[in-house]
């Protein structure tokens, strides 16, 4: 600067320079972070459309194919939680458990509460054979955070525990599940029909009876409430019940081949059934040796189908029981008929059919599944269970 105070040329010079090179400067990192912004979200979306395309993949059951594109989207963004656990799917259903429980591991550390997460592991550690694992993973997902609609994904979390348990049919805690779903509302008229179902399956019929007539309030119209309803009354041997049940259906339903094998083994149970109040002493007597007449035939239908089974009731203290049997079939009746006579009748049936279910395999107590055997076959079980009651 001269003495005047103006600023040499050089000066001038020396400030444009710095000038010009903090704008190149600031160019430059602008230019650097328009490019790293261009490549992040390249980035972004390469690895989403390696997710859908894996996803879509793995929803057409193709977990193979899916796996490397589900490898590519994780590796190009680690920290995405929806990437990671659908890479842990596609490894579960490939069978690479190994691989998938170290990234299970490395997300629940992250996130011990997330309710997705806990499901996946639970389906990872079901596959890996460690049921009761898998139940306290389930309770995690269940009670854990969700986004969206959390109630939903609650109700089909504890669903999936529910299938569990019923299918390794450990009965007292799906009747825990069962009852805590039911407290929870579910809104689907198709998960209250599967309710229905596993409450019978649980040997609770009251509960399933309880669903199912919320159900037909519902909708009167509804033929498979009506069902489930009637097998429901069944299982507490409520005969009565049951047939105004089956009958609901076939009033809506007349083709049914179901129902109708339902009705014609309670239309013999109503006219059999020697429990009844009003019944007279004459009547009991009756029907308590039609009863003992249907006893024996099934044995004998037994036998001809299985000479070997046959062979049992014949002999000893069984061949007794059944000679007892015919000639109480063939003998006259009583002029004056009483309780006790009629009593007598019922205990040499009982005997006899117990006789018949265990010389036949065990297999004919208490399935009354219509279709299987004779409509009096089954009409026989359901008595003879209500006499053991």
């Amino acid at each position: 600067m001269t003495a005047n105070g103006r600023m040499t040329a050089a000066g001038n010079n020396w400030r444009t320079t710095g000038a010009v090179i903090v704008l190149i400067v600031i160019c430059l990192a602008g230019v650097d972070q328009f490019l790293a912004k261009v490549e992040s979200a390249e980035i972004r979306n390469t690895a989403q459309r390696s997710y859908l395309t894996g996803s879509r993949l793995l929803e057409a059951q193709k977990a193979g194919d899916a796996t490397d594109f589900l490898v590519e989207a994780h590796a190009l963004e680690r920290q995405n939680s929806d990437y990671e656990l659908q890479l842990i799917a596609a490894l579960t259903a490939t069978g690479k458990t190994t691989a998938a429980a170290s990234l299970m591991t490395d997300i629940l550390q992250r996130e011990p509460n997330d309710g997705r997460a806990n499901l996946m592991a639970a389906r990872l550690t079901i596959r890996t054979g460690n049921t009761a694992e898998a139940k306290a993973y389930y309770h995690r997902a269940i009670y854990g955070d969700w986004s969206g609609n959390s109630g939903a994904h609650r109700v089909s979390a504890r669903m999936e525990l529910i299938e569990l348990l019923a299918g390794k049919n450990q009965k007292q805690e799906l009747l825990a599940e069962l009852i805590s779903l039911e407290a929870e509302s579910p809104g689907s008229d198709d998960i209250r029909k599967r309710l229905g179902e596993l409450f019978l399956l649980a040997g609770a019929p009251a509960r399933a009876a309880s669903v199912y007539a919320a159900l037909i309030r519902k909708d009167p119209n509804d033929i498979a409430a009506y069902e489930g309803m009637g097998d429901a009354e069944l299982e507490q041997s409520q005969y009565r019940a049951a047939h105004e049940a089956f009958l609901g259906a076939f009033l809506r339903d007349p083709n049914n081949a179901s129902v109708r094998a339902h009705l014609q083994t309670l239309n013999t149970v109503t006219g059999l059934d020697p429990t009844l109040r009003q019944l007279t002493s004459a009547e009991k007597y009756r029907r308590s040796v039609r009863i003992l007449e249907m006893t024996r035939d099934a044995m004998d239908q037994c036998a001809a189908k299985s000479p070997t089974a046959g062979s049992v009731p014949s002999s000893g203290e069984n061949g007794q029981l059944l000679k007892t049997a015919e000639a109480m079939i063939a003998g006259k009746a009583p002029a004056h008929a009483t309780n006790e006579v009629a009593e007598g009748v019922l205990s040499v049936a009982e005997k006899l059919w117990h006789a018949g279910t265990t010389a036949c395999g065990g297999g004919t107590a208490g399935d009354t599944t219509p279709g299987n055997r004779p409509p009096d076959q089954n009409a026989l079980d359901l008595i003879m269970k209500r006499l053991a009651s």
